[in-house]
């Protein structure tokens, strides 16, 4: 996707990490190669908020290995993701390998846990804490899909 801008008689060129302004003659583009796996990124993050929101409300899962699976993906992938955040608006470079890494462990952890956690309470009573549990787990399982795109996003990327 490039956004045209038109500027008079000025060269502007700006570079802003992780998306890039160049200036072609009058013209200002930008340039968004990156972005896409940027925006994929602040949406997870949002999600994982979204699931451990949902986590607290919603915590009694039934068995105690999906309780911990689901903490510690919902928090860790916080953790992570925010410090990719930080790396980001600090320009610091992620490794292509490192972030296709972090990628595939978010969507395969998103993936178990909603699987899981849809799995405890799908035969439970209809009650609040059943349907915050479900839309949890939905969820889970959404980020994971993000989590995918994000990998095969980042693993075309030919930087």
């Amino acid at each position: 996707m490039e956004l045209s801008i038109k500027v008079e008689e000025e060269i502007v060129t700006q570079n802003v990490y992780p998306c890039e302004i160049v200036s072609r003659g009058s013209e200002v583009h930008l340039d968004s190669e990156n972005c896409g796996t940027v925006r994929l990124r602040y949406m997870s993050d949002s999600l994982a908020v979204t699931c451990t929101t949902l986590h607290y409300y919603s915590f009694n899962d039934g068995d105690l290995v999906t309780g911990f699976l689901a903490t510690g993906t919902f928090c860790g992938f916080i953790v992570i993701l925010f410090t990719v955040m930080a790396g980001y608006l600090m320009k610091a470079h992620l490794h292509r390998r490192l972030s296709i890494f972090y990628s595939l462990l978010g969507c395969v952890c998103f993936l178990t846990s909603g699987v899981f956690i849809i799995e405890a309470w799908e035969h439970a009573f209809r009650t609040r804490t059943r349907d915050l549990a479900i839309t949890k787990g939905s969820i889970a399982v959404i980020n994971g899909v993000i989590f995918l795109m994000d990998t095969i996003f980042t693993f075309r990327d030919r930087k």
